[in-house]
């Protein structure tokens, strides 16, 4: 089975992905949506939800970083959670794309211009996530430090000469660290902060190594193709459980905290530490379950 990304090239949570595919040699296949809202090609299956990235594993849609990789980790290939840290990279990784993942937004972003951006994505910016142009000009210069420190702590992880945050091998906090470094380097306007981080003893090759993986095989495919594989079999068993006070089955609304975006609504199947899934008829006789992490969700009844 084909995972599908659904993505656009400069999001910087799609090329954690995109590396993730690299780091475990899997062939894949990139469906672009637009970075703003609307997304009917991606909602059709997740409901409402339209951050990216999403990955589609046959009638399996699984939403946020924090419910992909460990999707794409139970495919063929090195572990995303290498020993010894094992699940400890889910702890680095969900602070470098957590907290620190909006100081590198201001590191990446705040010398950009309004034209630079574009008015419908200011716009799309400001009514999903609350965005403020002018407040995130003038915190650029603290976030730039925030991110810098990341960059600082990467550095001694680094200093005793090993290879990866873990040791030999790169895992989930390596590639959430590096998807930070990434969109800082990736905006023009931020070259000088993407210096500073890459001056940091060690990190420049750290991040080069990260770079050599690539991104697998990659080809296009579209809308339909994506449908058609949904078509081809049904969703995995679910493992898990509902923790209360939800109940299995109920209807329940997911949404993310720290946006105005839609919820996502289907039957409950699964809400415990492991994760949220519902299931959703997109169709006539054809459902889908939609997997989020359960970190950053939020289920109420729908």
């Amino acid at each position: 089975m084909l995972p599908i990304l659904y993505h656009y090239e400069g999001s910087p949570f799609a090329e954690l992905v995109r590396a993730a595919f690299g780091v475990k040699g899997l062939a894949w296949g990139s469906l672009i949506v637009p970075n703003i809202l609307p997304k009917p090609d991606q909602t059709r299956l997740t409901g409402a939800y339209g951050r990216t990235p999403v990955v589609q594993l046959g009638a399996d849609i699984h939403c946020d970083t924090g419910a992909i990789l460990p999707a794409i980790d139970a495919l063929p290939g090195p572990s995303l959670y290498p020993q010894p840290l094992g699940p400890l990279h889910r702890l680095i990784a969900h602070w470098a794309n957590g907290p620190q993942f909006f100081a590198h937004v201001g590191a990446a972003m705040g010398g950009m211009s309004p034209e630079m951006m574009g008015e419908a994505f200011i716009k799309d910016r400001q009514a999903r996530f609350g965005m403020d142009l002018a407040a995130l000009g003038k915190a650029a210069p603290h976030l730039a430090g925030q991110a810098l420190v990341a960059a600082r702590w990467l550095s001694d992880a680094l200093a005793d000469g090993r290879a990866f945050i873990g040791g030999d091998a790169p895992g989930a906090g390596d590639l959430a660290l590096y998807s930070n470094i990434w969109f800082v380097k990736a905006v023009p306007t931020a070259q000088a902060n993407a210096a500073a981080m890459l001056a940091m003893p060690h990190v420049a090759d750290w991040f080069t190594r990260m770079a050599g993986f690539g991104h697998g095989a990659r080809c296009e495919v579209t809308a339909e193709e994506a449908l058609a594989q949904v078509r081809a079999a049904p969703p995995a068993p679910v493992t898990g459980g509902v923790d209360g006070p939800y109940v299995a089955g109920m209807m329940a609304a997911v949404s993310q905290e720290g946006t105005k975006d839609a919820p996502s609504i289907g039957r409950l199947l699964r809400c415990d530490s492991g994760g949220v899934t519902i299931a959703r008829d997109v169709e006539h006789g054809l459902t889908v379950h939609v997997h989020f992490p359960r970190l950053g969700q939020v289920v109420a009844p729908a």
